[in-house]
C-alpha cells in the first residue's frame, strides 16, 4: 500500500527551534531516513518545501484565494510517499518522524 505522510509545522514564532534543536533535529531526521530506507519511495529534494504566498484554494462555488492563510495554525513543511503493508504500519512510520509537530497519513489508491 502507498501512502502519503504530510509534514506539519507551526508557524508560531514562539514554536520555532532554536539552531542547535535544528541540528539536533536534522541528526535525527537522517537517521530516521535510514532506518526507513525501504519504505520511503520519494523525498522532496533538499531545502524545498512551500514557496511563501505559494499556495491558492479553488472552491466548487469558484471562489479563488491566495495563501498562507491566517486561519491555519499549521502548515505542510514537507512530505514523503512511503510503501507499507497496512495503515497501521505507516502510522507505525509516521509516529517516529523526527523534527516535525504532527504526521497526516493519506492512503493513496489509483482507480
Amino acid at each position: 500500500m502507498k501512502f502519503l505522510l504530510l509534514y506539519r509545522d507551526s508557524q508560531d514564532p514562539k514554536d520555532q527551534p532554536s539552531a542547535a534543536e535544528m541540528q539536533a533535529g536534522y541528526v535525527k531526521w537522517k537517521e530516521w531516513m535510514a532506518k526507513y530506507a525501504k519504505e520511503i519511495l520519494e523525498q522532496p529534494p533538499p531545502r524545498s518545501g512551500p514557496r511563501p504566498g505559494g499556495a491558492r484554494a479553488v472552491c466548487r462555488a469558484g471562489a479563488v484565494t491566495d495563501g498562507p492563510y491566517v486561519e491555519g495554525k499549521e502548515v505542510v513543511g514537507g512530505w514523503s510517499f512511503i510503501e507499507a503493508e497496512s495503515f497501521e504500519r505507516a502510522t507505525e512510520i509516521a509516529r517516529e518522524v523526527p523534527m516535525f509537530k504532527s504526521v497526516e497519513i493519506v492512503e493513496v489508491t489509483t482507480f
